[in-house]
């Protein structure tokens, strides 16, 4: 049969003008949309207060292919490495974002409390004190009481007094501060300034918090109180924290305490 070459050609000239107009169409990069990358950064924050920590991994990892350069991107990645508990990863992507940019101060509070998991002490109060001498982070009270909590395990029971109460003094409401001082006080034996600092500690503390009522149990049952141990041993075991409730069950059997929970919330 013999070909029509003028149709030939019409069909080639169709082709060769069809072809390039595909390639031409390419699909949008996200990235280029400026907006897109604090969705990822949010999405990811999203899922990570749900817990579901491998999608926030995922979405932080999206958002690093876009935008390598971006401090917050590490930030969130390390917060959810240490989750996970990979903390040497953690500390990787900290210190990626704080090269990218040395003032971001909750990076350094991130990476001084992931030092802190490994009890690298000295490395955690270099990074606390970052923050706390830092004229713009808005909560030195909180780097302070880091440092204190370093120094305490280090020892140096001194220092960590100075950094407790300087917390205590930029905020008189923060009781974490008032909890540690408590502990330090007992480990000085110091046991009615620790009941003090503890009371004071469960006046500004969640409710739910478990950790000063174990405390305080501790130093009531030093004294032999045992009916005001037994008490601030129930709440601690219905508090949200699960080690210190778990420990609160133990001593209520040790005290023979009357409420005695089965088992610490979500266990």
């Amino acid at each position: 049969m013999k070909m029509n070459w003028r149709k030939w050609a019409a069909v080639s000239l169709a082709l060769a003008m069809f072809v390039p107009g595909c390639a031409d169409k390419k699909k949008p990069n996200p990235c280029r949309n400026p907006n897109y990358v604090k969705a990822l950064k949010d999405q990811a924050a999203a899922f990570y207060d749900k817990g579901d920590y491998i999608n926030a991994l995922k979405t932080i990892k999206e958002a690093e292919s876009c935008k390598p350069k971006d401090s917050g991107v590490y930030y969130w990645m390390g917060l959810i490495y240490f989750q996970r508990e990979k903390y040497y990863d953690a500390i990787d992507c900290f210190n990626k974002g704080i090269a990218i940019n040395p003032k971001d101060m909750e990076s350094h509070m991130a990476l001084g409390f992931t030092y802190l998991q490994l009890e690298r002490w000295d490395e955690a109060i270099k990074e606390f004190e970052l923050a706390a001498h830092d004229d713009y982070f808005e909560r030195p009270w909180e780097a302070y009481t880091n440092i204190g909590w370093a120094y305490m395990q280090k020892g140096d029971l001194a220092m960590a007094e100075v950094n407790f109460n300087q917390a205590i003094h930029l905020n008189a409401n923060y009781c974490m501060a008032y909890t540690n001082l408590g502990e330090l006080y007992g480990k000085q034996d110091g046991h009615e300034k620790a009941i003090a600092s503890y009371q004071k500690a469960i006046a500004l503390c969640p409710t739910d918090y478990a950790r000063p009522h174990l405390l305080l149990a501790l130093e009531y049952g030093h004294f032999n109180y045992f009916n005001q141990a037994c008490v601030e041993l129930s709440k601690a075991a219905r508090g949200k924290d699960a080690p210190e409730a778990a420990k609160a069950i133990e001593y209520m059997r040790m005290y023979n305490c009357p409420d005695v929970v089965s088992a610490p919330p979500g266990q």
